[in-house]
């Protein structure tokens, strides 16, 4: 019992923390590669999720040049002011414009937005008609937000 308690005890002791030591090393290199996968992820997400600005008036307005480019029959019926919106991650700015025309023509611009426009992604598209009760005729709109992130961190 003696030499138990000297010798033997000590040794499955040690034994013990060599595998707890161990084990925590190969965790570590294993969050280690988790968490550079994860940053990889992140700035993939921030590239896909909008474009990085400083100043979202300059996306508005390349919005209306984009947009004014195209050969479709359509009219710029309103633009509503920059929206702004700040959590603790990103500064979010959201543009608003509704366009007037013909549904192929419409649909085709809402098409070349999402596919070609760069600085600012789609988050919303709406389509409505209003009816004019003079002409008794229908109008048709399509509303689209578009977004764009600014990382703050």
């Amino acid at each position: 019992m003696a030499s138990y308690k000297k010798t033997f005890k000590h040794t499955l002791l040690a034994k013990k923390e060599l595998n707890r030591v161990e084990e925590n090393l190969s965790n570590n290199e294993s969050l280690l590669i988790n968490l550079s996968y994860l940053k990889d992820e992140i700035n993939h997400l921030n590239k896909i999720i909008g474009g990085q600005t400083n100043n979202p008036q300059l996306v508005q307005q390349s919005l209306l040049d984009f947009i004014s480019q195209k050969e479709a029959a359509i009219d710029i019926v309103s633009i509503e002011d920059v929206h702004l919106f700040s959590d603790n991650d990103f500064l979010i700015y959201s543009n608003q414009i509704q366009l007037e025309g013909n549904y192929t023509d419409l649909i085709h611009t809402l098409y070349e937005i999402e596919k070609n426009f760069k600085d600012s992604r789609v988050a919303n598209a709406h389509f409505f008609s209003k009816k004019n009760y003079r002409t008794n005729s229908k109008k048709l709109f399509l509303k689209i937000i578009l977004q764009n992130y600014e990382n703050l961190k």
